[in-house]
């Protein structure tokens, strides 16, 4: 019998910043939602199942608008495990995902708009190609 094999191919058409904050999360997507005029609200938690079959959940607070969402995740689970969205870059407390559909916003005007968040201590741009993690992201 002859078998078929399914290939998708994903697109990833969003930008992901790593911070690291020593703030809470939800008085870091405060910060974020004053200093950006963002009206991020807390979502259900974001699930991702893991190849024991074993589902893990993230903080998630979201803003939707027309053209694209901006996404606040705790990078760290919020169970007792240390199981992180993005294994690899374990040292940061928080990622934010931004579609590119957010045709106001340059991913260069986001990261300079984020550096001057209070609570912010570092933020860098992930090249979200070159992430080992990346599907973590897809709902």
């Amino acid at each position: 019998m002859k078998k078929t094999r399914l290939n998708i191919e994903f697109t990833y058409d969003f930008w992901v910043f790593g911070i690291s904050s020593s703030v809470k999360f939800f008085k870091l997507a405060w910060a974020i939602n004053k200093f950006l005029g963002l009206q991020l609200i807390r979502e259900s938690d974001h699930l991702i199942v893991g190849k024991d079959a074993k589902t893990t959940a993230f903080g998630l607070f979201r803003w939707d608008t027309e053209t694209g969402s901006v996404e606040l995740f705790k990078n760290k689970s919020l169970d007792a495990e240390r199981v992180y969205i993005l294994p690899e870059f374990s040292h940061f407390d928080y990622l934010v995902k931004a579609d590119y559909s957010l045709q106001s916003f340059s991913k260069e005007e986001i990261l300079k708009e984020l550096k001057d968040v209070e609570c912010i201590e570092y933020i860098a741009a992930l090249e979200v190609n070159n992430l080992k993690s990346k599907d973590n992201f897809l709902t």
